[in-house]
C-alpha cells in the first residue's frame, strides 16, 4: 500500500445531551480513580432504574460515547461512579464485565485530557490497564475486555512514546522498539476478533470500538507526516509535490521501526474489511438494527474509499507524467512502473474505492455526493481523453455534482467549472 497523506478517522461525532451526575475529584490509585473539584449536574437522557447503579453507569458512560469526548467532568463522573461501585460492592456481588471495559476505557479518555504532563499520563494508563487486567482475570479472553485493552495499548503509545518525539530523537537501547509496542496492541485486537468469529459475537463491532482503527489511522498519519511541521524556509515556488515528499528520519530514530514498514497501512485496512464484514453479520443476524448501524456502515466505507484513492495517487502520477509531460517524453518508466502498468492498477484502486464510496453516499449529505463525482473525475482521467469511458464517466460526475449544487447554493461550482473547462 502506498503512504498515506492525511489521516482517515478524523469524522466527528454526532453532539448528543450530556447526562447528569454530582461529582469530585482526587489522583488515581489502585483502588481509587480521579474525582473532580468541581460539581455537574447533568440530565440523564434515557429511562434507567434508579436503584440499578450499573445501568445508571452504562447510561453515563454512553452519554459520553456519542458525545464529542470533550467533557473532562463527564469523564471523571463515570470513574467516580466506578469507584463508588467497587467500594460498595459485597464479595458475594458479581460484577459484570462492562464495569471492567467502562473503568479501564474512562481512565484512558481522561489520559488525553493531560497530554502535557507525563506523570500523570503514565500513571492513567497504568491505572486503566490494571482495570482491564482485573476484568479479564475474571472474564478470560472476554471480547470487549480485549478490544478495550487494545485501544489503550495503542492511546499509550501514541501519547506517551510518540507524542514527545522531534526529529532529534533517537532509539534508546534499553527501551522497548515503538513497532513492537504496536504489534502488541494489533495482537491484542485481533485475538478479539478471533474470538468474536469463534462464538459469533458481533455486536461489539460498534461506533465506539472504531476507536481503535480510527486511533491507529491518526497514528500512521502523524508517522508518516513527523516533521512537516517543523520544515522552515520552503521556497514559495516549490512544487507542492516536493512539499508533500515525506521528512528523511535517521536510521536511528525512533519512528523508523514504524514508517519503514508499510505492513501496518496494510493492517489497517485488512482489518477496517473485517469490522465492516462483522458489523455486516451482526445485521444479517439483527435485521432491526439497520438504521441504527446505517450511519457507522457509510463511515467505515468512507474510509475505505478514501484510502484506495490514497493508493492510486502514485499509479495515477506516474500515468499522467508518462502519458503527458513532456518532462517524461524519452522515459519507459517511473517508480518501477511503465504507463499502461500505471493506468491498469490506479484504475483498479479508483474503482475499488468507487465501490466503497458509493455504499457511503447518503441522502441528506452532499458532501457524499461529491465524493463519488470527485472518483469518478479521477477514474475518468485515467482513459484516452475523448473516450466512450472516459465521457460517460465526466457525464455521470456532472449529474451529480449539478445536484450537490442545486442543494447546496453553489458550494461545489469550482469541482464542476474545473470538469468543465
Amino acid at each position: 500500500m502506498a503512504k498515506r497523506t492525511l489521516g482517515l478517522g478524523k469524522a466527528a461525532k454526532a453532539k448528543k445531551q450530556k447526562i447528569a451526575e454530582t461529582v469530585e475529584s482526587e489522583i488515581p490509585e489502585k483502588s481509587e480513580s480521579p474525582q473532580l473539584e468541581n460539581e455537574l449536574t447533568i440530565q440523564l437522557n434515557e429511562e434507567v432504574d434508579p436503584n440499578d447503579d450499573f445501568a445508571q453507569l452504562k447510561a453515563l458512560y454512553k452519554t459520553f460515547t456519542t458525545s464529542a469526548k470533550d467533557s473532562e467532568l463527564v469523564i471523571n463522573g463515570v470513574i467516580h461512579e466506578c469507584d463508588r461501585i467497587l467500594r460498595n460492592a459485597e464479595p458475594k456481588d458479581v460484577i459484570p464485565d462492562y464495569f471492567y471495559i467502562i473503568y479501564g476505557l474512562s481512565l484512558n479518555e481522561l489520559a488525553k485530557f493531560h497530554t502535557e504532563n507525563k506523570e500523570k499520563l503514565d500513571e492513567y494508563f497504568k491505572a486503566a490497564l490494571e482495570r482491564i487486567e482485573d476484568g479479564l482475570a475474571k472474564y478470560e479472553n472476554n471480547i470487549g475486555l480485549l478490544l478495550a485493552k487494545s485501544r489503550i495499548l495503542l492511546n499509550e503509545l501514541t501519547l506517551v512514546r510518540v507524542s514527545p518525539l522531534t526529529l532529534e530523537s533517537k532509539a534508546k537501547e534499553d527501551e522497548e522498539k515503538l513497532s513492537k509496542l504496536l504489534d502488541d496492541a494489533l495482537q491484542v485486537y485481533e485475538q478479539a476478533e478471533d474470538k468474536a468469529e469463534e462464538s459469533a459475537e458481533y455486536e461489539l463491532f460498534d461506533e465506539d470500538n472504531l476507536d481503535l482503527l480510527t486511533a491507529l489511522d491518526d497514528l500512521l498519519d502523524i508517522v508518516d507526516n513527523f516533521g512537516k511541521d517543523t520544515l522552515e524556509g520552503l521556497d514559495e515556488d516549490q512544487e507542492e509535490d516536493d512539499i508533500e515528499d515525506e521528512v528523511d528520519l535517521p536510521f536511528d530514530h525512533p519512528l523508523v521501526s514504524i514508517r519503514d514498514d508499510d505492513r501496518y497501512n496494510q493492517w489497517w485496512r485488512d482489518h477496517t474489511h473485517t469490522f465492516l464484514e462483522n458489523v455486516d453479520k451482526h445485521l444479517k443476524k439483527n435485521s432491526d438494527k439497520k438504521d441504527e448501524l446505517a450511519h457507522l456502515r457509510r463511515e467505515i466505507c468512507r474510509r475505505l474509499g478514501q484510502s484506495y484513492l490514497q493508493e492510486a495517487e502514485l499509479p495515477s502520477l506516474v500515468f499522467t507524467s508518462l502519458s503527458y509531460d513532456d518532462d517524461y517524453k524519452d522515459e519507459e518508466e517511473l517508480h518501477g512502473l511503465t504507463s499502461e502498468e500505471a493506468q491498469g492498477a490506479a484504475q483498479e484502486l479508483i474503482a475499488q474505492a468507487l465501490k466503497y464510496l458509493t455504499q457511503a453516499e447518503d441522502k441528506e449529505e452532499p458532501e457524499t455526493w461529491v465524493d463519488i463525482a470527485e472518483a469518478m473525475i479521477s477514474l475518468g482521467n485515467l482513459y484516452d481523453v475523448d473516450s466512450e469511458e472516459q465521457e460517460s464517466l465526466y457525464a455521470d460526475a456532472e449529474a451529480i455534482l449539478n445536484k450537490a449544487n442545486n442543494v447546496t447554493n453553489g458550494k461545489y461550482k469550482d469541482v464542476l467549472d474545473n470538469l468543465l473547462q
